[in-house]
C-alpha cells in the first residue's frame, strides 16, 4: 500500500509539474500569442483559446507562425511603412521649398514695389516742392519790391513746404 500511495504521489506531482509547464509555455506579446514548443517558439496570427483540459495548451483560430518567419514579415512591413513615411516626408519637404521660393519672391516683389512706391513719392514731393517755389518766384517783382511782403511771402512758402513735407511723412508711416 505504501507502494502505491508513493507511487500515486509521484504521479500526482508529475502531473502538476506537467501542467505548470504547458501553462507555462504560451505567453501573449503585444496582443500575439507565443507558444513554445520542442520545435521552437511559434505565434499565433488569430485568438489563442486556451483549452478546457489543463494538460493541453490550447487552439489558435488563425495561422500558427513560426518567430523566425514572423519576424522577418514584421521587419519588412516596418521597412515598408518607413518607406512610405520617407516618401511622404519628402513629398512635404518639396512642397515646403516651392512654397518657400514662393514666399521669397513675393517678399522681393513688395520690396521693389515699396521701393518703387518710395521713389515716386520722392519724385513727387521733390516736384510738389519745385512747383511750390516757383510759383512764389514768379510772383510779380512789386509784390515783392515790399520788404515786409516778401518776408511774410517767404514765412508761408516755407510754412506750406513743411506741411507737405509733414503729410509725406505721415503717409509713410502708415503704410
Amino acid at each position: 500500500m505504501k507502494k502505491i500511495s508513493c507511487i500515486f504521489t509521484i504521479g500526482i506531482i508529475l502531473f502538476v509539474i506537467g501542467v505548470s509547464s504547458v501553462r507555462s509555455q504560451t505567453q501573449v506579446v503585444e496582443g500575439y500569442t507565443l507558444v513554445r514548443s520542442g520545435t521552437g517558439t511559434s505565434v499565433c496570427m488569430g485568438r489563442w483559446v486556451p483549452s478546457r483540459d489543463i494538460a493541453l495548451p490550447g487552439v489558435c483560430e488563425g495561422d500558427m507562425v513560426d518567430i523566425n518567419h514572423f519576424n522577418a514579415v514584421s521587419s519588412r512591413l516596418t521597412s515598408d511603412k518607413l518607406d512610405q513615411m520617407l516618401l511622404t516626408l519628402s513629398s512635404l519637404d518639396q512642397k515646403l521649398a516651392i512654397n518657400n521660393e514662393q514666399i521669397k519672391q513675393l517678399i522681393d516683389v513688395n520690396v521693389k514695389t515699396q521701393t518703387s512706391i518710395d521713389e515716386q513719392v520722392r519724385q513727387v514731393s521733390d516736384l510738389l516742392h519745385e512747383t511750390i517755389a516757383k510759383r512764389f518766384e514768379g510772383l510779380p517783382a512789386k509784390i515783392l519790391e515790399d520788404e515786409s511782403f516778401k518776408e511774410e511771402l517767404e514765412k508761408l512758402k516755407e510754412d506750406i513746404l513743411k506741411e507737405v513735407e509733414n503729410i509725406i511723412k505721415q503717409n509713410k508711416r502708415t503704410k
